[in-house]
């Protein structure tokens, strides 16, 4: 037997085996303080959002708003622990940051619709154009805001309908709150004979929203009467009246038949359109 060859390959194997259990320990150690990352990690970025979650809060700021930054903190803080971790085990962090970016890009371009009306609602909720219970109109539709999410905004029209609404849509056209200012105008317009006593109608069609409890009164606003309009069969009388949001649809339909009723109390008519035929012999 050739004892130095065996001596030979008896070192070569003994160094192979230390060689090996050297590297496997350096894994080790790195696969300790990548899994100790991840979870110190976690846990800060756990933290992190509890502190941002109450400063918000204290802010008053909407809960949905709230909910919807904080995921998006967790997620972005999740997404660098998580490459921490894998540098630690000698994954490139360049290619992993590339991919994730690359990944974001291809959601971001096929859910392009979806982050603007996302990033719509961010707005909504944070300027306030309107809220839950305001009479609002928009994009041709108007009704009270039933509800505001992060994608979507609903109504409910005047005829118990609802309507769903992207918040693109919201923020991209006019909105007008009637339910912003605490007082809103209830117009009604008559036209009356031009053979009346003008001062004497005028009192009349005043007299109905002067009289009417909804009509709100106070030194700021006050019910008024105006002659508008000289028309081919009437003069156009106009009636301004004040009431609360909730009391405006009511004070105007009161109004078109308590005017009516004031003005043939006093004998007036409320002319139709006519013509008058004149036919001469030649």
């Amino acid at each position: 037997m050739d004892f130095k060859q065996f001596d030979f390959l008896h070192l070569i194997s003994v160094s192979g085996w230390g060689h090996l259990a050297e590297k496997a320990w350096a894994f080790g150690l790195n696969l300790a303080a990548a899994l100790l990352i991840f979870l110190v990690g976690k846990w800060a970025a756990k933290r992190i959002v509890a502190v941002m979650r109450a400063a918000m809060t204290r802010a008053q700021v909407d809960a949905t708003l709230i909910s919807f930054l904080c995921n998006v903190a967790n997620i972005g803080l999740l997404i660098l622990v998580i490459i921490a971790a894998l540098g630690r085990l000698g994954v490139s962090t360049t290619s992993v940051t590339a991919l994730i970016g690359g990944a974001g890009l291809a959601v971001a371009l096929s859910l392009k619709d979806q982050l603007s009306n996302f990033a719509a609602g961010a707005l909504i909720i944070l300027f306030r154009p309107f809220k839950v219970g305001d009479f609002i109109r928009v994009g041709g539709f108007e009704g009270y805001v039933r509800e505001i999410k992060m994608v979507q905004t609903s109504l409910r029209t005047t005829d118990n309908e609802e309507v769903v609404l992207p918040n693109s849509v919201v923020m991209g056209n006019s909105i007008v709150n009637r339910s912003s200012l605490p007082l809103c105008r209830a117009q009604v317009i008559v036209g009356v004979d031009y053979n009346c006593d003008l001062k004497v109608a005028k009192e009349a069609v005043l007299k109905a929203a002067a009289e009417h409890p909804l009509s709100v009164q106070n030194e700021e606003r006050q019910p008024a009467a105006y002659i508008t309009a000289l028309g081919d069969n009437a003069i156009e009388i106009t009636l301004w009246a004040w009431a609360n949001e909730a009391d405006r649809w009511t004070l105007q339909c009161d109004l078109n038949e308590q005017v009516v009723e004031n003005l043939r109390k006093v004998n007036i008519n409320i002319p139709f359109p006519q013509r008058d035929i004149h036919i001469i012999n030649s």
